[in-house]
């Protein structure tokens, strides 16, 4: 008689028991066949394990391939852009050969569409709008982490970094942008040094000919000794035209998630982060620092001419009893104030208006500008 193996006998007594019915597992896990409440609970907690034991199961596949993560958010993204740009077709198609009556049906549609965009809008830019307004809270270094892990690794502490978070972007719904500012001194070699080493590395081999040189080089003239003669030599020109000129890379890039497309690519990461020259850049802190001044006193004298003149003014006709040669006139400014003067209460209206106006503090705003959506610098102690 031959002998079965034991392996075998319990791979047997496994599928049996995975084969029974589901009376059979409750009356076996001590349940009775009258007992109509208990399977029903004994029923709903294995489809509830089954379903749990599934997505557990999916949700490490997808932890051990993570592209698939990458790969989902890119078909979003394509599918956004691909409706949107749909949707704008039909609306010029629309537009165009869109007929004079339109039924009470569509029309509603048309309102109620209209109101639902416009909440979901506002509940869109109420939640961007509280994700920034923190205030010298939280490590830039974590913060950078999650966003890039490349340049997380060269915060110190001794820089003072501190990562600044901004609103921004051509189309609805906004874009974070963030931006790194240093508060200490960073020692690097475009700081202390005025030469262009990118120039002196792709300058031309030298020149033994009488040709003019350019405007802002220099020519060394050297002599050498043969016995009693000397000799003049001429050596390589020296470019200096881009000395002491300090070139900065770092704008406002983008917090986004399109990993296979380069942050670079936004146009605001262009206007601002493009190598472009820092005009002005003087030696000595000193002058620096009035420089700054200069520049903050005029942007304060160019916010409060707008103010007044964009704000509170404002273009009206001319009354119909002037001359007619006036017509023809720019229209003259008057200024625009939100009192009802044929109120009996205009007096406390305009005396509200004016103590509003007077309370403009240009200062206050730029440094509650500057402390929003700012995270704690590295030299910080944090809690």
């Amino acid at each position: 008689m031959p002998v079965v193996p034991e392996n075998s006998i319990k791979t047997m007594t496994t599928k049996v028991a995975r084969i029974r019915s589901p009376m059979q597992q409750f009356v076996a896990s001590g349940g009775s066949f009258s007992d109509e409440y208990g399977f029903h609970n004994f029923v709903a907690t294995k489809l509830q394990s089954w379903f749990r034991m599934q997505r557990l199961r999916w949700r490490g596949t997808l932890d051990r391939f993570p592209l698939y993560h990458i790969a989902a958010l890119q078909l979003q993204y394509a599918w956004k852009a691909h409706y949107q740009h749909k949707l704008y077709q039909r609306q010029a198609c629309g537009s165009s050969s869109r007929s004079p009556a339109m039924t009470p049906a569509n029309r509603s549609a048309l309102c109620i569409q209209t109101a639902w965009n416009n909440y979901t809008h506002r509940r869109i830019f109420r939640y961007y709008r509280d994700l920034l307004t923190f205030r010298s809270t939280g490590d830039p270094a974590r913060m950078l982490r999650a966003i890039n892990p490349s340049e997380a690794s060269l915060l110190d502490a001794s820089m003072g970094a501190q990562v600044r978070f901004r609103l921004g972007g051509l189309a609805f719904p906004p874009t974070i942008y963030y931006k790194i500012f240093t508060r200490k001194p960073v020692c690097d070699l475009g700081a202390f040094s005025p030469k262009d080493y990118t120039v002196a590395r792709q300058t031309a081999p030298t020149s033994h000919s009488h040709e003019k040189r350019r405007l802002g080089q220099s020519v060394r003239t050297t002599f050498i000794r043969v016995g009693n003669s000397y000799y003049r030599a001429r050596q390589q020109a020296e470019d200096t035209r881009l000395w002491y000129r300090r070139l900065e890379n770092n704008g406002w890039r983008p917090v986004t998630a399109k990993v296979l497309a380069e942050a670079n690519a936004d146009p605001i990461a262009q206007a601002t982060g493009g190598r472009r020259a820092v005009s002005g850049f003087h030696y000595s802190k000193l002058v620096r620092q009035q420089d700054r001044e200069r520049a903050r006193r005029h942007k304060k004298r160019l916010w409060m001419q707008k103010l007044y003149t964009q704000g509170l003014l404002t273009a009206s006709d001319r009354p119909e009893h002037e001359d007619e040669l006036d017509e023809l006139a720019d229209k003259q400014p008057r200024v625009l104030f939100d009192v009802d003067f044929d109120d009996d209460s205009w007096e406390a209206e305009a005396e509200d208006m004016f103590q509003w106006a007077a309370a403009l503090d240009y200062d206050e705003y730029v440094d509650n500008w500057h402390e929003l959506g700012r995270t704690a610098a590295t030299d910080d102690d944090l809690l």
